[in-house]
């Protein structure tokens, strides 16, 4: 897949770290003219709904399960 599946505005991105012992990571972000911070703080809002989606519909799933389906002596330990 490539960038331009996932957003129109992006051209190229991409990341790396410097070194492992380092706190850092480098993002590059190229645009079709879009400000690339704009860019990046949309896509980083969108992950933020993707993983919300995902752990909400995972919780629901395990409230099913929970309530449906689990057999005598299995348990599901969450946090």
């Amino acid at each position: 897949m490539n960038c331009r599946s996932c957003s129109p505005r992006v051209i190229f991105c991409g990341y790396s770290i410097p070194h492992p012992s380092e706190n850092k990571v480098n993002i590059r972000v190229q645009t079709t003219g879009d400000p690339a911070k704009d860019v990046l703080k949309d896509g980083f809002q969108n992950l933020m709904v993707m993983c919300q989606h995902v752990r909400s519909t995972f919780g629901n799933a395990v409230d099913d399960f929970r309530a449906n389906k689990s057999p005598e002596g299995m348990r599901i330990d969450t946090p």
